[in-house]
């Protein structure tokens, strides 16, 4: 008795010759190469993903360099415009006083320069207002003398001043030099006739009160 056995297989089925040396290799090689990115990707940052990271780093180091530096500056340059400010106003206060000064020293010489015999207390009270004590004192010193000059004489005197300038100052002290014009008539002279000088008047700043503190005619002397 014959035994007949069929081998039937599907025709996809390969035997192990049909199988090339080169599937193996290929097989391999995309597992090796999947195998060393992920290793790659694991292992940290590519050095491109690092060169932007360092650029990056050095821009914000930048950035706030110039950060701070235009602090810096912008505060120099309050600074600058403070002091600035504040050089200005003293100027200013400098100069106002130097011609409060001259104002003050302008208006006593119109004031002791002009007189009447005929209003003779008047006279007075105009060249001891505004003036210390010192030089008040002083005017009351010589009242007696120049009240009796000026009634014999019969004196009428009119003061015009022509110019003034502060020529020294010692801190709240001012030195003015005042150029004047006196025009004077009495029994020996009927006709007004005008005479030129020149007087030095100190003035004083005391707080906010201005003082005449000395007067007399300028001699020419240092």
């Amino acid at each position: 008795m014959t035994t007949r056995v069929e081998h039937d297989l599907p025709d996809h089925d390969l035997s192990e010759s049909d199988l090339s040396e080169s599937d193996f290799v290929d097989g391999d090689t995309s597992a090796a190469t999947e195998s060393t990115a992920a290793e790659s990707t694991a292992a940290g940052p590519t050095a491109e993903s690092r060169g932007r990271a360092t650029r990056g780093g050095r821009l914000t180091v930048v950035l706030a360099a110039v950060a701070v530096l235009a602090v810096i500056v912008a505060a120099l340059a309050a600074w600058q415009w403070r002091s600035a400010a504040g050089a200005l106003d003293a100027e200013r206060a400098a100069d106002a006083d130097r011609a409060a000064a001259m104002d003050v020293a302008r208006g006593y010489t119109e004031r002791s320069l002009t007189y009447d015999h005929t209003n003779i207390d008047g006279f007075f009270a105009g060249v001891q207002e505004g003036t210390t004590d010192a030089l008040r004192e002083r005017f009351d010193g010589v009242r007696e003398v120049l009240t009796q000059i000026m009634t014999d004489s019969q004196v009428v005197a009119s003061g015009t001043v022509n110019a003034a300038t502060v020529t020294a100052q010692d801190g709240n002290v001012y030195t003015v030099k005042v150029f004047a014009t006196q025009t004077t008539q009495n029994l020996q002279q009927p006709e007004p006739g005008a005479v030129p000088t020149l007087l030095t008047v100190t003035v004083e700043k005391d707080g906010e009160q201005w003082l005449v503190s000395d007067y007399g005619a300028d001699t020419g002397a240092a």
